[in-house]
């Protein structure tokens, strides 16, 4: 028997190869997780149209209001607003930044009377428009989730 003092040409390449499976195994876990990551991330987003989208169906057509209105008596009045009384830090209120596990999600409302074509009759529909924006914590990319609905006058 003779000494060895190295590796053979074989034992390179089969360690390279195993060296390069494990690497790729990790990325691959790596971008499951902020594939994941992003995914739970426009689920908060959808979640935060949602709550707007079903407050502002719940509240009474006349309570509604219009985005370009200064009454400050309006459902639109209060989700732009974060001085309210019952506004909270826990995002249980109408604030319109809602803080979800460290990202800012910023929620803007529209509110506009869809036009009626006859001659001194009330506007019976609304058009609400919701939009959340946020930035993507891997890349601070802003990001934009967009919902919209009508809200008909049942009276």
């Amino acid at each position: 028997m003779h000494n060895k003092n190295g590796l053979t040409f074989i034992e390179l390449m089969i360690a390279t190869g195993l060296m390069s499976m494990v690497f790729i195994i990790g990325w691959g876990i790596s971008n499951t997780f902020t594939g994941v990551q992003k995914v739970r991330n426009y689920e908060h987003a959808i979640a935060i149209a949602a709550q707007a989208i079903e407050a502002i169906r719940a509240a009474r057509f006349r309570e509604l209001g219009i985005s370009k209105e200064s009454r400050k008596d309006t459902l639109i009045a209060d989700f732009n607003s974060a001085n309210d009384t019952f506004d909270s830090e826990s995002g249980e209120a109408f604030i319109p930044i809602i803080k979800v596990n460290g990202i800012e999600y910023k929620r803007e409302i529209n509110i506009v009377d869809c036009p009626v074509k006859v001659d001194n009759f009330p506007p019976v529909l609304k058009l609400v428009q919701v939009r959340i924006t946020w930035k993507d914590p891997e890349d601070n990319i802003p990001l934009i989730y967009e919902a919209a609905t009508t809200v008909a006058d049942n009276h």
